[in-house]
């Protein structure tokens, strides 16, 4: 259970991060777009940081 608990942390930390880039950088990109290409980078760039993390750890 830990793990999927840190991996969703991390997905949510790189959705805000992403989130938070476009809105300040790109305000030319509506909310509606920018939510769900933040979601979508958010889970696929979380999801590889977190399995690199694991496969380093072990």
């Amino acid at each position: 259970m830990t793990r999927v608990l840190v991996s969703i942390v991390i997905m949510a930390l790189c959705f805000l991060g992403i989130h938070w880039i476009i809105e300040t950088f790109l305000p030319s990109i509506p909310d509606t777009y920018a939510l769900p290409i933040s979601v979508l980078l958010g889970a696929t760039i979380g999801f590889f940081v977190y399995i690199q993390i694991d496969n380093r750890i072990g």
